[in-house]
């Protein structure tokens, strides 16, 4: 049984997610020669916005849970597919709070779907950032940064990434790594970020330019930021996108909320 709103207080230190205030203004969006889909390169003005510093945590979903009743489409399904002695697997009863320990309070949630992140946005007052917004975010006002720190190629003091099989998720308790220009931590690395978007191959050749919303068409949503468990650096990039179904969910994404500036 999760432990009551007291005592997660008491045993997270009082973690609390603030909202970091990224400016308005034009990026470069999209990247050439790298992932199929990054490209016609475009330049993008986004207005000024608020996006988490962190992932929600196992400790901030608990609170909605809480206050809310609500189900995760795993709980409903009663069953996700996990790690069991290093073979992924279908496991049964398997949902967020198999994850959600003691010692994990300040971790990303998992295995939550995209309906289910934006239930907890529309809860908390917030959102899900568009795909435009993420990527802004990740460069920290830098656009030439090809990772959320710079150029230079990650290890494994820069963020949560490379990491082998595990029946436990081996997520890092968010704030672990320093965070990027912009005070936003894990925006590559640990677990991936949902985004607003439906994603389609042909977007960035008819994108608007002003505050894009992502395509109409297509059936799966934008995730964004890579995980724990990426191998290839490249997937770490700011321009890196990746798609998903909204009612899917997995041990390595999690997401961030956003919130127009406006409305603050």
């Amino acid at each position: 049984m999760f432990t009551t709103t007291a005592k997660r207080l008491e045993e997270t230190n009082g973690f609390n997610n603030s909202m970091r205030l990224i400016p308005a203004g034009k990026f470069i969006m999209g990247a050439e020669g790298w992932g199929e889909f990054e490209s016609p390169i475009h330049e993008v003005f986004i207005d000024d916005f608020l996006m988490d510093e962190t992932h929600v945590t196992n400790y901030q979903f608990a609170e909605f849970v809480e206050q809310t009743g609500y189900k995760t489409t795993a709980e409903k399904i009663g069953k996700a597919n996990g790690y069991e002695n290093g073979i992924m697997k279908e496991i049964k009863g398997l949902n967020w709070k198999s994850y959600a320990t003691k010692s994990r309070y300040n971790h990303p949630v998992v295995l939550v779907s995209w309906n289910d992140a934006n239930e907890f946005a529309n809860w908390a007052g917030k959102r899900l950032p568009t795909e435009a917004e993420f990527e802004k975010a990740a460069k920290g006002g830098i656009n030439q940064n090809k990772f959320p720190w710079g150029n230079h190629e990650p290890d494994n003091t820069i963020c949560n990434f490379g990491k082998q099989a595990f029946d436990v998720p081996p997520t890092t308790e968010v704030k672990t790594f320093p965070p990027n220009a912009y005070g936003l931590y894990d925006m590559a690395g640990n677990v991936w970020n949902w985004c607003t978007d439906k994603f389609s191959e042909n977007y960035y050749a008819e994108s608007e330019l002003n505050n894009p919303k992502g395509s109409e068409a297509g059936v799966t949503k934008i995730r964004r930021g890579a995980s724990f468990n990426i191998i290839q650096t490249f997937r770490l990039r700011c321009a890196n996108r990746g798609a998903y179904l909204p009612e899917n969910f997995a041990i390595n994404i999690g997401f961030r909320c956003a919130k127009n500036f406006k409305d603050e």
